[in-house]
């Protein structure tokens, strides 16, 4: 898959832009803050559904405009070609439509794949669990658009669980048949969709693994072994949904006491965690900024195999400026995937630190306050 073109509309600090990209290698150069990273998040917008760098969407928008678009034709070697576009306003919710036609915002999820390697990246590695747990709500739903769904329905009834457990703290803990009633009726709501938001996950990483310690074990020559391992707040989580929704019923119901006295709950897909230990020991306390770096890499490049092993063609690569903070062993490792018939979109302050083979096939841009020129 890649795209044929892309079109921006008052898009972070292009006024418009209409790029026809190469096929393969887009080498995306120019000095800080004048528009390469926008040019990915363009692209990643249209991908997962999210911006990059924020989660407020006017800043998505340019100064002083009202609205803004995003659009891209996609060319798909096993479905039809595709164009998905997003519109954003300032006080109207976002419309997107795929093939001209407006639909709900996750239509567009799984319409194209996209990996992506930036400096924020490592916050999966050393950060909180929220950032591994939207780590894994990003790349199950490219994937599996249906996972969109069953997460959104996981989110609503927690917020209206949590605000009945809320109520009953702020009432003393006074509780009445009639409450209890709506307590379980929620519960159930949490379990059929807690069930397979959990479920998903755990088939996620079961996949996602060996290809990480592969890749791992590669990059690191041998030296280090990477484990990435599912930490859900419900023990004895499996790929059997219903055997996963049993489990979360009954934790569910020892904690219930406990949740009432808190007014919020305590178990659930919301405090799931994703660890990741290398040579046995936890990546986000003991290791280096050096094997931080590498377990993100090697993370990535499980992606691009398991989205080459799920679609049957490579996604879309997207890295931001990250070829200046890795060494030549891995700089060459990230690369591989762009050889690997991947269409690749990478920014850099200039093309002088790649290697000639790779200048050879790649179409150069110069970016410079929101405009775009061809160089090569």
């Amino acid at each position: 898959m890649h795209l044929t073109k892309l079109v921006l509309a008052n898009f972070r600090n292009y006024a418009s832009l209409h790029l026809v990209p190469n096929a393969g290698l887009n080498l995306i150069t120019g000095e800080n803050a004048q528009g390469k990273t926008n040019l990915l998040e363009a692209v990643y917008l249209l991908a997962t559904g999210r911006p990059l760098r924020t989660s407020k969407e006017d800043e998505l928008i340019r100064w002083e405009a009202e609205e803004a678009a995003v659009r891209a034709h996609i060319h798909r070697e096993h479905a039809l070609n595709v164009e998905v576009e997003v519109h954003l306003a300032r006080n109207r919710p976002r419309v997107v439509k795929v093939d001209g036609q407006t639909y709900r915002a996750a239509a567009a999820l799984g319409q194209f794949n996209v990996v992506v390697f930036s400096a924020l990246d490592l916050e999966t590695v050393r950060g909180q669990p929220a950032d591994r747990r939207r780590y894994l709500d990003i790349e199950i739903s490219m994937l599996s658009p249906a996972y969109v769904r069953v997460l959104a329905g996981y989110k609503r009834a927690l917020e209206q669980r949590n605000r009945l457990l809320k109520g009953i703290r702020e009432g003393g803990g006074m509780v009445t048949p009639s409450t209890i009633q709506l307590l379980e009726a929620w519960d159930e709501q949490l379990v059929r969709y807690g069930a397979s938001v959990m479920v998903a996950r755990d088939r996620f990483i079961a996949a996602l693994r060996p290809l990480a310690q592969n890749a791992h074990l590669e990059l690191a020559e041998g030296r280090e072994e990477l484990d990435i391992r599912y930490a859900p707040s419900t023990e004895g989580v499996t790929s059997d949904r219903e055997q996963t929704a049993q489990l979360f019923r009954h934790h569910l119901h020892t904690v219930r006491d406990e949740e009432m006295r808190r007014g919020s709950t305590l178990v659930g897909p919301q405090r799931d965690d994703l660890l990741l230990y290398v040579n046995g020991k936890e990546a986000r306390t003991y290791a280096s900024q050096g094997q931080q770096r590498t377990v993100m890499l090697s993370l990535k490049r499980a992606e691009f195999e398991l989205t080459l092993q799920e679609r049957q063609e490579p996604p879309i690569v997207l890295l931001d400026d990250v070829m200046s903070d890795l060494d030549n062993v891995r700089r060459a490792q990230l690369l591989r995937m762009t050889l690997r018939g991947a269409q690749a979109f990478i920014t850099a302050t200039s093309a002088e630190t790649f290697p000639k083979e790779i200048l050879v096939s790649a179409r150069i841009y110069r970016v410079e306050n929101g405009r775009i020129e061809t160089v090569k």
